[in-house]
């Protein structure tokens, strides 16, 4: 039996994933890389659907905690600033608890603003869970990699 690839899945943000993931995880990153898509292509409303309306966490973005309102509040103002010119998200690890799922991955990008471009790696441990029609964040923390911040 052929290991489904990230291609034959149809990722779009996505070119790897490990040979050995269940289905469950497979679904669960689906989710992630339709939700950067949504973001990179400017869809803000299609973001958020994967946000729960009681997420909480941390970005490397705000000082303050970040909440669903926060997320959409920031992310209509950046993607009317930013334009992603490539993007890759690389998976680490999931972990899979029910309706609970526990991830780690990176996310590079190439951003082109009105100040230039810059590279942005950033790494992410999120939380989501299962809903009625889709997996949703519902806790998320990230920190922007040292090699973002050197120039």
């Amino acid at each position: 039996m052929k290991t489904k690839t990230a291609q034959d899945l149809g990722l779009k943000r996505t070119s790897w994933i490990p040979e050995y993931w269940n289905d469950t995880q497979i679904e669960v990153w689906r989710c992630v890389d339709d939700h950067w898509d949504l973001l990179i292509t400017k869809n803000v409303d299609g973001f958020i659907k994967y946000i729960h309306p009681d997420m909480i966490g941390y970005g490397h973005e705000s000082p303050i905690p970040v909440d669903r309102p926060w997320l959409h509040k920031w992310v209509g103002f950046w993607t009317k600033n930013t334009n992603i010119a490539i993007c890759e998200l690389r998976p680490i690890q999931i972990k899979i608890h029910g309706d609970i799922a526990i991830l780690q991955y990176l996310i590079f990008t190439v951003e082109v603003n009105a100040e230039g471009g810059k590279r942005v790696i950033r790494r992410y441990t999120m939380t989501w869970k299962k809903g009625s029609d889709r997996w949703q964040v519902i806790g998320s923390h990230n920190n922007l990699m040292d090699e973002t911040l050197r120039h």
